[in-house]
């Protein structure tokens, strides 16, 4: 009996190990077929244009480890910037490993990095993965692709002469249509780059559709459109390049003048994103430009405006929308990303006012308006200098932006005559901003010294001295980090020294017991933000209500949404006339772009005073000559 139970627990546990063993056999064959069947229903949506439910489907897949998973990860990515999902696909995208990829993933990996940068305007980074992709192992759509990237690639970049290269490989996949737009587009680009390059260019290139468009460029620059001189230089070009696809141009009439007169408009289009990570700030932007409007309700001339979301749409397929219903300007769009693409692949029949700013973006009835801070930059120097400070310390934050700030008040600085001492980083999340300061005014040699000379003489008192050479600083900071940073100033014997910071230092708001700490730091900001210095109708009092719950750092955007509307009637004008705007006295410069001039204020008890515009920054209003390259 006892050998027959030992024979029956031996059965059993053979049974149940026969079982597991079986589970484990087909469990994996089981999640295959469902990974498979969830794979073909993905895809099918894809297909379909149903990307929400894509995106859930190839998540899923791409979650669950499996031979596939890093295809699945790329899929992820791809859906999700359909869906402008743009953080969720770069963080699918660093998932995948590369070296499981076959040539064809790769490339599609790199130009998926290309989509991410380009959306948040990263140039430099787009362009790396770019250089990445191996060109003949792309499909002809994917070739397609590649080449119009590159051009918005390069012309964020403002590298002009590149993007134009690219344009012209371009025009091999584009249709009829679509070739004269992207020749017209050549040709002003290259009408932008200076006459003495153009001519080096033409020295050295032996591309008869390049050169070719270099002899026609040279030609817009030499000579003024419709002169006898321009006519008979254009024909002399006709004759030597008949095959050229610049004769498209000619004959399209783009030679011949034309003019909107900027105050007769009377339906005007607004692109701004109503979702999506700009929705926020268009929103206030909106409630300015509508302030404006509404300001002249009671005009018989009131022009007809309509809203457009442009967020997940083909902006230029958007433009030529509203232009087929009338519309005689547009004000947007608000993403750089979708200016350049707008402005690189429409041609452009009625004025843009972009509510952003592309370095090296020109072209004709494009007018670019932001609130860059390089006008804070500029004019911040300025004051510097006019106040006689020379010897400068740059104070500013280990980010992709500090770094680009910290450029510009150096050019600006240098270009003024001033002298840059030194450029100290520190690091945003830290709590305590003493070691940095510390570092920039050489508090740490100065112990080192003491240490070294304690050791030979011993008994000596110490006394830290900072470096004496310094009498401005320079800061990249917030409001929050800014009031952390000043006080240590005081804290290592620099209270002598002056302190300049950007318009984001002042919230907008008197706050007197925590700006306090702030005191001394001057700043360049709108004038809106102050009583005395804005005298329009719709002044931050008349305007209460509509800002009161806005957090403070989307005041600006109030009166930067008012002047989008309220300069319009001015900007035939606006080269030679400034408009007296609540985000500056506003002058258009030789690239239309509408740059601001900004007042100026200084803490004093925790209150931000104004302070008197020196004569010389008065004297060279409208004329840059910092030197800076703007980008924003």
């Amino acid at each position: 009996m006892l050998l027959i139970e030992r024979c029956a627990k031996l059965g059993l546990i053979v049974y149940i190990f026969l079982l597991v063993a079986c589970v484990k056999q087909t469990r994996p064959e089981n999640m295959q077929v469902q990974q498979s069947r969830y794979e073909q229903q993905a895809k099918k949506l894809f297909v379909q244009g149903k990307y929400q439910q894509a995106a859930i489907l190839y998540q899923r897949l791409a979650n669950k480890p499996a031979p596939q998973q890093n295809i699945f990860r790329l899929q992820a990515a791809e859906v999700l910037l359909k869906l402008e999902e743009h953080q969720k696909a770069k963080s699918y995208l660093g998932l995948v490993k590369t070296a499981a990829l076959n040539i064809k993933q790769v490339n599609h990996y790199h130009l998926l990095y290309v989509e991410v940068y380009l959306q948040s305007g990263n140039a430099d980074q787009a362009l790396k993965h770019l250089q990445r992709v191996s060109f003949a192992a792309l499909s002809r759509t994917q070739q397609h692709r590649y080449y119009e990237v590159s051009v918005l690639a390069y012309a964020l970049k403002g590298q002009l002469l590149e993007s134009v290269q690219q344009r012209i490989a371009l025009a091999a996949y584009l249709k009829p249509t679509q070739k004269n737009e992207n020749n017209k587009t050549i040709l002003e680009r290259l009408s932008l780059v200076p006459v003495e390059t153009l001519e080096y260019e033409l020295t050295r290139q032996q591309n008869g559709i390049y050169s070719g468009w270099l002899e026609m460029a040279a030609i817009t620059v030499h000579f003024a459109k419709g002169t006898p001189e321009f006519n008979q230089a254009m024909d002399a070009w006709a004759l030597r390049n008949p095959a050229h696809p610049g004769q498209s141009v000619i004959r399209s009439g783009y030679f011949l003048p034309a003019e909107i007169v900027l105050g007769d408009i009377r339906n005007i289009a607004v692109f701004l994103p109503e979702s999506g990570p700009y929705a926020s700030y268009a929103k206030v932007i909106k409630e300015g430009v509508l302030a404006a409007y509404r300001r002249y309700e009671q005009d018989a001339l009131q022009p007809d405006i309509q809203f457009y979301d442009s967020q997940g749409v083909n902006i230029a397929a958007l433009y030529h929308q509203v232009v087929s219903q009338g519309a005689q300007l547009v004000i947007g769009p608000l993403n750089k990303k979708l200016v350049v693409e707008l402005a690189e692949t429409t041609d452009l029949t009625i004025p843009v006012l972009a509510l952003n700013y592309v370095e090296g973006l020109v072209r004709e009835n494009l007018y670019q308006f932001s609130l860059s801070p390089y006008d804070e930059v500029r004019q911040a120097v300025k004051q510097a200098r006019a106040e006689g400070h020379r010897n400068a310390i740059i104070l500013a934050p280990e980010t992709v932006e500090g770094e680009r700030l910290s450029h510009y008040f150096q050019n600006a600085w240098q270009a003024m005559g001033g002298d840059v001492l030194a450029v100290q980083t520190f690091n945003p999340g830290a709590r305590d901003f003493g070691q940095p300061v510390k570092q920039m005014l050489s508090i740490e040699e100065s112990k080192s010294r003491f240490q070294q000379l304690s050791k030979v003489l011993g008994g000596i008192e110490f006394s830290p001295r900072r470096r004496q050479d310094v009498d401005v600083i320079f800061i990249v900071a917030g409001n929050a980090i800014a009031r952390l940073i000043n006080p240590q100033f005081y804290h290592n014997r620099a209270q002598s020294v002056a302190v300049y910071g950007l318009a984001r230092i002042y919230t907008g708001q008197a706050e007197p017991k925590k700006d306090v700490d702030l005191e001394g730091m001057s700043f360049c900001s709108i004038p809106w933000l102050f009583e005395q210095a804005y005298q329009g109708d719709l002044d931050k009092l008349a305007l209460q209500e509509l800002w009161q719950s806005l957090p403070a750092q989307y005041l600006n955007l109030m009166a930067f949404g008012i002047d989008a509307y309220a300069v319009l009637p001015y900007l035939n004008d606006l080269a030679s006339v400034p408009y007296n705007g609540a985000t500056g006295d506003l002058l258009l410069n030789e690239y239309n772009r509408i740059e601001r001039h900004l007042v100026c204020a200084k803490f004093n008890h925790g209150i931000a005073q104004l302070l008197e515009v020196r004569a010389e920054i008065a004297e060279d209003q409208g004329q840059d000559k910092t030197g800076i390259d703007p980008e924003w």
